[in-house]
């Protein structure tokens, strides 16, 4: 939904980073790295009780995510395989930070309220795995209710 539908608005904000960023010698694989040890970062806060950090850490590791494939346009590398690797590590990234919120129920809450965010890192690689099988038989299976954006801003707010 998100993604979908404000793609077009956001693509044409961070195109003006990407270019700044194409003078700086980092990759744009290397920026998907940086947001994945910030995500885990922010998993390893969540699940020790640190949710303000852990909140300031989810929304900056989303920066890099963000920024990614703006570098990777602007400096002419933008790939299938930079895609693939961008994608496995957003679904890496969602995993631990579900699984650091289920810890963080764990150890604090009920044992079974445990169950809710493993259950949505779950379904979110379920949405992931129906999107590819379908590109792969040749439909389209576009937006939808919760895609990475939504599941990102619900985290945060939750």
């Amino acid at each position: 939904m998100f993604d979908g539908h404000l793609r077009v608005a956001v693509d044409r904000a961070v195109k003006p980073l990407g270019q700044a960023l194409r003078r700086t010698k980092i990759s744009p694989d290397q920026l998907t790295v940086v947001g994945m040890v910030m995500g885990c970062a922010a998993a390893v806060a969540i699940a020790s009780g640190h949710l303000f950090w852990g909140l300031i850490l989810v929304i900056l590791a989303a920066l890099p995510d963000l920024l990614d494939g703006a570098l990777a346009k602007a400096t002419s590398t933008a790939s299938p395989r930079g895609a693939f690797f961008d994608s496995v590590v957003d679904r890496v990234t969602d995993a631990l930070l579900f699984g650091g919120v289920a810890w963080y129920f764990a150890s604090t809450q009920s044992a079974h309220l445990a169950i809710l965010p493993l259950a949505i890192s779950g379904m979110s690689s379920v949405i992931s795995y129906e999107r590819a099988k379908a590109e792969a038989l040749g439909l389209s299976a576009k937006g939808g209710l919760m895609e990475r954006a939504e599941r990102i801003i619900f985290l945060c707010l939750g």
